[in-house]
């Protein structure tokens, strides 16, 4: 078989993608600096300003400030008066970075992102040796991130386009049923559904226990630790008794033993009840995964639902790990009868209805 010509054009094509792909990769390094420090709401709250201005109002660094906010106007975040070195935050460009509790908000995934990326050599060991790298090898701010980031969809979606495409299980929560949360992390999705639902009782489990400690301070913050409790235990193993719901929000992919996780729902299902998994959406086969947004998920779960899965000697399924396929396969296979996929499933969350 003769050596396929070289394309000079393509090879030319690819460079250009590889230097855009680094410029992204700094831009969002920027990026989460800004939501760390508030630099971007402190430009929004106050208006254009020089970097001398910007590191007052900020009390940070004038230099670093400089740097900063050239960086991202080469990067097109930021618009600068030449004649006054004045840089404008567009309003266009507030929403995703400044709006804490609106639809488009970044900054959790900025956080998320940042800190993932922090455990580099234990990754590198992994691909090497085998292996993850372990929930506790990460810095705290990770999960503050990971919060910060799901609470997103649970403050714009849960209660405003989840629930109500899921009639029965809505009207189970409103007449009253005992809930749990398997997975429950820092216990916003419950939290949430326990203020909408008063006349149901709630329980979150996680398996880390600093997730946990976390939920239940969120909980005593609210007001609410007498109706919401969270406690310390693997979704794989015997939970304190049966529910009438259970859910699970973007956490079975991560699981290291996902099938036993929902065999194990199934089995602390009261007659009647209902298991309402949340899944990130990927596609059946693995090579129709692909852009921009196949990128971001496969490079978040090499950095931690993948690896973290695979320290605890798991199955590693990833965040692509649970198609619409995988998912009907293994509610077949862990005793579930009936998935009924949920109207409102788009480009990266899915839900379903898993019934016995």
């Amino acid at each position: 078989m003769g050596t396929a010509a070289f394309d000079k054009d393509k090879a030319k094509r690819f460079m250009g993608k590889f230097q855009q792909d680094l410029a992204a990769a700094m831009s969002t390094r920027m990026c989460a600096i800004g939501d760390r420090l508030g630099l971007f709401k402190t430009l929004a709250a106050h208006g254009p300003a020089t970097s001398a201005e910007l590191a007052e109002r900020a009390g940070i660094n004038e230099r670093y400030a400089r740097e900063w906010l050239q960086g991202l106007t080469a990067a097109g975040y930021f618009e600068v008066d030449p004649e006054t070195m004045r840089y404008t935050l567009p309003p266009e460009h507030s929403m995703p970075l400044v709006e804490e509790d609106g639809p488009l908000f970044q900054g959790g995934i900025l956080e998320l992102m940042a800190h993932s990326m922090t455990p580099f050599e234990e990754l590198v060991d992994a691909f090497q040796n085998g292996g993850g790298v372990a929930q506790s090898s990460f810095h705290p701010n990770l999960y503050h991130g990971m919060c910060r980031s799901s609470g997103v969809r649970y403050k714009n979606l849960l209660l405003q386009e989840w629930i109500p495409a899921m009639p029965t299980v809505k009207a189970m929560l409103e007449k009253g049923v005992s809930v749990a949360d398997v997975g429950c992390g820092n216990g916003v999705a419950l939290l949430k559904l326990a203020e909408a639902f008063p006349n149901s009782t709630f329980v979150g489990f996680d398996a880390f226990a600093p997730q946990v400690e976390g939920a239940n301070s969120r909980a005593r913050e609210a007001g609410m630790a007498e109706r919401v409790q969270f406690a310390v235990a693997d979704g794989a193993e015997q939970l304190p008794t049966r529910y009438d719901v259970i859910f699970t929000f973007d956490v079975i992919h991560d699981m290291p033993r996902p099938r036993e996780a929902m065999r194990n729902i199934r089995a602390h299902l009261n007659p009647g009840g209902v298991y309402v998994l949340q899944e990130i959406t990927s596609e059946d086969e693995t090579h129709a995964n692909v852009g921009p947004m196949a990128t971001l998920k496969y490079g978040m779960s090499l950095h931690y639902c993948m690896t973290t899965s695979l320290a605890n000697q798991g199955e590693g399924l990833g965040t692509c790990g649970m198609p619409e396929k995988t998912v009907r396969s293994m509610a077949k296979e862990t005793g579930f009868s009936k998935v009924v996929k949920a109207p409102c499933c788009n480009d990266f969350i899915s839900l379903y209805e898993l019934w016995p």
